[in-house]
């Protein structure tokens, strides 16, 4: 699958007439693109960028601004406009949060500005509580919604997981009055696209996650120990997921016979232990999946797309998952999933000693190439879904 080539080449760039433009807003720092989300929004860009739209930035900085940034959004956008953020973001009792205090206003004239000047033909905005902005666009502009996940009583996966809700989590009715203000809401989950469908929306499109293909799937030469591989950002589900995973790990009493590297900023909250390494943060992903032989995700539960469980694909490694990090794969899946982390480990454990394990692994790597090819072929269908609904409209 090659993401720079378009599927219909000029579709949105007829002759003699300017490159289209889309605007995308985000808060999300996307250089380097070491967040999920933020993969997410570059996959957006490029997707554009393939299709000749030009692209602009308004950045609303929440997560920091330096010359390094700056220099890198130069590089990769049109025009860029970096808005501070202001935004109350108010969470009341019950941790129910309404879009009308995570929304802050001082977008709204940056937004007229670089609309005045640059004539978008596409808004792109990120999150449900960045919704509002929408509406300071005519009709002639195209108002996209990227959802990134379901955000309608979010907390309550929390709280059945014993956990302090965190983030944003809002009502069903508020979430929808967000997505009514789109033409056209993504969903990056056919699972989640199927619910709002479910709740009245036609204006859902599902576009899945999948980078481009960086390796090809061969299996360990042997050259060095059979090695294990875990990356993920510090945030509460993780951090849950990894002290599950591992504590599973030593109730066996006796040592996992091959080395878990670990990386991202979960490593902070991961304790030593044999035959555990821990890398950190990580400024390049193929040093991370360059030394390792089978990913896990060993997620115990969550909300969105496991951004971590496509990603190995792309480096070609095997993923092992437990069926929260496979949600919204399923469908395509033929790499084993389990039902606890104690099945995964118990796995693990039978089906890697410290010798013999080749013939596993060989048919692990043949797996995942086959749910690689799956997962390609539908992506290449919804993105043609997606830029033949927008060639009608723009």
């Amino acid at each position: 699958m090659d993401l720079s080539t378009p599927t219909a080449p000029g579709e949105f760039l007829p002759s003699g007439t300017a490159a289209p433009r889309v605007l995308v807003v985000t808060f999300n720092r996307l250089v380097p693109a070491d967040q999920g989300n933020a993969r997410r929004i570059m996959q957006l860009v490029r997707l554009y960028k393939s299709r000749g739209f030009e692209v602009d930035l308004l950045y609303h900085n929440e997560e920091g601004f330096d010359p390094a940034l700056s220099h890198a959004l130069a590089a990769e956008f049109g025009r860029v406009n970096v808005v501070r953020s202001r935004a109350p973001k108010h969470i009341l009792p019950g941790h129910v949060c309404r879009i009308v205090d995570w929304y802050d206003r001082g977008l709204e004239a940056a937004a007229r500005d670089m609309h005045r000047l640059r004539g978008y033909s596409v808004v792109h905005v990120n999150y449900v509580w960045y919704s509002p902005l929408l509406e300071q666009f005519g009709s002639d502009v195209v108002k996209v919604l990227d959802t990134h996940d379901i955000f309608g009583e979010r907390r309550e996966k929390y709280t059945a997981a014993g956990m302090k809700p965190q983030w944003f989590s809002t009502t069903y009715a508020d979430e929808d009055v967000a997505i009514r203000r789109a033409d056209a809401a993504l969903a990056i989950q056919k699972e989640e696209a199927a619910e709002l469908a479910g709740r009245g929306h036609r204006n859902i499109l599902y576009l899945p996650y999948v980078e481009p293909a960086l390796r090809p799937f061969d299996a360990p030469d042997g050259s060095r120990p059979l090695t294990f591989g875990y990356l993920g950002s510090g945030n509460d589900w993780n951090i849950l997921s990894m002290a599950e995973f591992l504590s599973r790990l030593q109730a066996r009493g006796v040592p996992f016979p091959h080395p878990i590297v670990v990386a991202g900023g979960v490593c902070r909250h991961v304790r030593e232990g044999a035959g555990v390494i821990k890398l950190g943060f990580v400024q390049e992903l193929h040093t991370f999946y360059d030394a390792i032989d089978i990913a896990i995700n060993p997620m115990v539960g969550g909300t969105g797309l496991k951004i971590k469980t496509v990603e190995p694909l792309c480096y070609g490694k095997p993923v092992l998952t437990t069926l929260p990090g496979a949600q919204g794969l399923t469908h395509l899946w033929t790499l084993p999933m389990f039902d606890s982390v104690e099945a995964m480990t118990d796995y693990m454990f039978d089906g890697f000693p410290a010798r013999g394990a080749d013939e596993l692994v060989a048919q692990l790597t043949a797996l995942a190439a086959g749910t690689r090819r799956a997962l390609d072929a539908e992506y290449d269908g919804q993105v043609d879904r997606l830029f033949r609904w927008l060639s009608t409209r723009v």
